[in-house]
């Protein structure tokens, strides 16, 4: 606790010397999560640590605060939990197919160690190597993709440079991928990768599976980006990444698993409340039905689905759909008595 008031002086100077934009008071108080007074009394002391501090005020009048990254040469190093964070979310990703991500982690974690002195990263790696087998990663059954070599990082300049990008794209019973020229705006990762983008002309925004994308090659003509699209809205239009109309949706989690419910982020847009019975009602507001009741069908009986009646239908219908494959004679169940048939005198 002694060193807490430096720690927090040398973590507000990485923030200002890792932006290009500078820091308002306001939001030097948010990153330390501290009050403004106290937000005012560390810059004071960076001020006279380091007067080659910049300040000035921007379009609406607020004053901002960068520190040059040159000033913390020598004094701040990379500590090892970070380098073995980011080598940790590498390998976490190469575990999931997504090669490329993980070879950038791997890069940004090679860039760190870089710049670190020869006797502070002498000092560091018994650390990142007892936390690199320290920290582990829980597998999860779960698509693997493979991704056509080059791809994603051709994705990635067409989305930068808002350029056109014809692709060869093999949709599902294709016999051989149809070729599309589109304007992409950004990537969706969770489960399987996904482009979001629109074809040359229509203006309806669509999903594109990253591992069924032969092919991937810019054009030398750009396009104009919507200004009225967000991704991150985009995104949460859906329980996970189908596009649907969105619906109100309002669960109930019985008494005994409210406290491991009330843990959980089931959408953004989420409320949570306590009922009299102890039980916890979530309420949001997404699409993405059939994704809704695949997750919902993990937690049995321990929820139940207020409304909408429509995807209170739907999970029961998948649920009973279930029931009735396993009710029925498997083909190993009929080999198991074949076997016990001819084992028999």
């Amino acid at each position: 606790m002694r060193y807490a008031p430096a720690e927090r002086l040398l973590r507000l100077a990485r923030h200002l010397a890792g932006t290009r934009t500078g820091l308002t008071l306001d939001e030097m108080a948010s990153e330390l999560a501290v009050g403004r007074r106290t937000a005012e009394r560390l810059r004071d002391s960076l001020l006279a640590v380091f007067p080659q501090m910049e300040s000035w005020d921007d379009e609406e009048r607020v004053r901002r605060w960068r520190l040059p990254a040159t000033a913390l040469f020598g004094l701040v190093e990379p500590r090892p939990e970070a380098v073995a964070a980011i080598e940790t979310a590498a390998r976490e990703c190469a575990g999931r197919g997504e090669t490329e991500r993980a070879g950038l982690l791997r890069e940004t974690a090679a860039t760190l160690r870089a710049l670190m002195r020869p006797d502070a990263l002498r000092r560091a790696e018994p650390d990142i190597a007892a936390l690199m087998e320290a920290e582990g990663i829980a597998m999860r059954p779960g698509p693997r993709p493979v991704l056509a070599a080059g791809v994603l990082a051709t994705l990635r300049r067409a989305i930068l440079g808002m350029q056109l990008v014809v692709v060869r794209y093999a949709g599902p019973g294709a016999e051989e991928p149809a070729t599309r020229i589109l304007c992409p705006y950004g990537i969706l990762y969770g489960g399987r990768g996904w482009l979001v983008a629109h074809v040359e002309g229509l203006p309806e925004m669509r999903l594109w599976r990253l591992d069924r994308i032969a092919s991937a090659d810019l054009l030398d003509r750009g396009f104009a980006r919507r200004g009225d699209f967000s991704l991150s809205d985009y995104a949460a239009q859906s329980f996970g990444v189908f596009q649907e109309e969105p619906v109100d949706v309002v669960l109930r989690f019985t008494p005994e698993a409210a406290e491991d419910a009330a843990g959980w982020v089931f959408h953004p847009s989420q409320t949570m409340e306590r009922d009299g019975d102890g039980g916890l009602i979530v309420r949001f507001r997404a699409g993405g039905m059939r994704e809704m009741c695949w997750h919902l069908f993990t937690w049995g009986e321990a929820v139940t689905v207020v409304d909408p009646k429509v995807l209170r239908d739907q999970i029961a219908e998948i649920t009973a759909s279930v029931a009735a494959h396993h009710e029925r004679p498997s083909k190993s169940d009929n080999l198991a008595n074949v076997d016990e048939m001819r084992d028999k005198p």
